[in-house]
């Protein structure tokens, strides 16, 4: 597995001599190191005597030669290659851009500074980068603008918010510093001490022969940097194991791999959880199942796949790509092929943050074919049952995944799909709180106790009630990461009530008003939907009712919900009013959420 270790200095790695080149393969992650990174390399260097350890490197080499001529793939150190490659570059600018006049011998070591980072054979960066994130274009963007032997390159578009431009900047900012005397802290002559000082720095280089000795190895070494995920280890597994079988190219296998990674989108703990629920989803298949492992846990996730990865790594991965394709298609719904039905189902799924219902609709979409109302209809089923979930708390968080696992295992009984017999094993196994308990929270403080649960009850009583399919209104709608939408409480929640509300709930009596607002302030029937609400606040009720934007809009309760319309005229607004409206919103809530 291993063909060499040996410790290397900076100027053997990044000989002028040699025609060496590093390549950081596309299954690497982008650039990601950051300040703290860039200002230990730089300091460690600055304050060592030289011959500085900076760590190892793993490098697939396939030459019998091991520093002639050879394309080394980076498997391990792509973050401390490029980052020590910035570094040379901008002592290179910095000696460039101070090189003393007729200095011979400085030019010659200028020289030969510039050839340690780029190839003289092709004016090319000796490290090639990754293409992730725009990676190769910043990279050899930034060599272009510095060194004049290379074509100047079209500026990428936004370079200067990637790690890669900031690195490189934060070097030269290092090296072109000032004291408070204005006075440069680093000369011509200190800059090259510091050069040496980089050129004698040591990295343990270690040679392999294949990418599953490679990755055994990066799995064991990398305690350096930004640690490696549940994900990375997994996909570090599967292209070892395929590549070691020699099931297509490893390049292939990784453009497979990111095609299931962008099924489930950018976001790292959808991608964990989907690892995680295709083994609870399908874990009673005999060619899934590992014993012992009767769920998967963030804690046992990797030791799981390592198993199925030794079983079969083509079936594993063919099953994957198979599920994250279903999976993908009810968590990145706002596409044209979706029924404005379905994109407002799973919409609503997503609003009210039932997890482990994809966890079932996996289940079910693989073992039955449904059509798109029967699944509409599940979606609807689902999303009743975690809005009662969610204002109750019963079933309590930690035992949902076990329940729905039981729900999965029954539903794997049935020989044809039926909406029914689904239901009543949801009913039965899932364990919802009764009616009794769910109206009992929907009369109570449910603002205070749930801000999620309440805009989701808040906006499903709008729709429910708004027969204008063309005025649909997404209530989670957000512009600079903020809802359009608010929720207002009509009594202002502000613990100091302004005059005109003391007078109107209680005749001036400020005690009693503080009383009612404690009691009735977050109550489901002081509560609606408004956009603009730090604009109404604690204003009077007249002003919340007719309040119009500077475009004449209307932005108060007067803005045509349904939900408003006891609101939007009323002269007054008391505790009685609070309780009817209560009593009215809870009863249609209790017919909508019914299972």
């Amino acid at each position: 597995m291993i063909q060499e270790t040996k410790d290397k200095s900076l100027a053997q790695l990044f000989s002028g001599e040699h025609k060496i080149t590093y390549h950081i393969p596309k299954y690497q992650r982008e650039y990601i190191w950051k300040k703290d990174n860039w200002e230990a390399l730089f300091d460690d260097v600055e304050e060592s005597e030289g011959n500085h350890f900076l760590g190892s490197i793993i490098c697939i080499n396939t030459e019998n030669d091991a520093m002639e001529d050879a394309k080394f793939e980076l498997v391990d150190g792509q973050q401390r290659m490029t980052t020590i490659s910035l570094l040379y570059l901008a002592v290179y600018k910095f000696l460039s851009d101070h090189l003393p006049e007729n200095q011979q011998k400085e030019m010659f070591a200028l020289w030969n500074l510039k050839n340690r980072i780029l190839l003289e054979s092709s004016n090319k960066p000796r490290l090639e980068p990754s293409y992730t994130n725009s990676n190769f274009e910043d990279y050899n963007y930034i060599f272009s603008k510095n060194i004049e032997e290379i074509r100047t390159l079209k500026a990428p578009k936004y370079i200067g918010n990637r790690q890669i431009s900031r690195a490189f900047n934060y070097f030269i900012d290092r090296l072109y510093q000032v004291d408070e005397n204005d006075t440069p802290i680093y000369t011509y002559q200190s800059a090259k001490n510091f050069l040496d000082k980089l050129n004698s720095s040591i990295l343990v280089k270690i040679d392999v022969t294949t990418h599953d000795g490679a990755f055994t190895l990066f799995e064991t070494l990398n305690n350096r940097g930004v640690p490696l995920s549940a994900i990375d280890l997994i996909k570090n597994k599967l292209l070892g194991a395929l590549e070691k079988k020699g099931i297509e190219t490893i390049d292939d296998n990784f453009d497979r791999w990111n095609g299931i990674l962008a099924n489930l989108t950018d976001n790292y703990k959808i991608q964990e959880r989907f690892i995680r629920q295709f083994y609870n989803a399908f874990r009673l298949e005999e060619s899934i199942k590992v014993n012992k492992k009767p769920k998967a846990l963030r804690s046992n996730l990797i030791g799981i796949f390592e198993e199925l990865i030794n079983r079969d790594v083509s079936k594993i991965f063919d099953r994957l790509e198979s599920a994250s394709i279903i999976y993908s298609k009810n968590i990145q719904y706002e596409t044209d092929d979706n029924s404005t039905e379905l994109t407002r189902a799973l919409r609503n799924l997503e609003n009210v943050n039932g997890a482990d219902a994809y966890m079932l609709l996996l289940f079910v979409e693989h073992k039955f074919e449904i059509s798109e109302l029967q699944k509409i209809e599940l979606i609807n089923l689902l999303c009743r049952y975690f809005i009662r979930r969610n204002v109750t708390d019963s079933p309590p968080t930690r035992d949902l995944t076990n329940y729905f696992m039981d729900i999965v295992e029954h539903i794997d009984s049935l020989e044809t799909y039926n909406y029914e017999n689904v239901k009543a094993i949801l009913i039965q196994y899932g364990k919802p709180a009764s009616n009794d308990v769910f109206e009992q929270k929907l009369n109570g403080n449910l603002y205070e106790e749930n801000v999620g649960a309440t805009r989701y009850i808040l906006s499903s009583l709008e729709l429910a009630q708004n027969n204008d399919r063309e005025g649909y209104k997404n209530f989670y709608e957000r512009s600079k990461n903020k809802f359009v939408w608010t929720i207002e409480h009509a009594l202002p929640q502000g613990k100091n009530m302004k005059p005109h509300w003391v007078e109107m709930v209680a005749d001036g009596d400020k005690e009693v008003a503080n009383e009612i607002r404690e009691s009735y302030v977050h109550k489901l029937g002081n509560l609606t939907l408004t956009g603009y609400n730090s604009q109404l606040s604690d204003m009077p009720l007249l002003d919340k009712q007719n309040k119009k934007d500077k475009q004449g809009n209307s932005i108060g309760f007067n803005n045509g919900l349904v939900l408003n319309e006891k609101l939007k005229d009323t002269p007054t607004w008391k505790k009685e009013h609070i309780q009817n409206r209560t009593e009215t919103l809870v009863s249609k809530a209790l017919e909508i959420f019914e299972l």
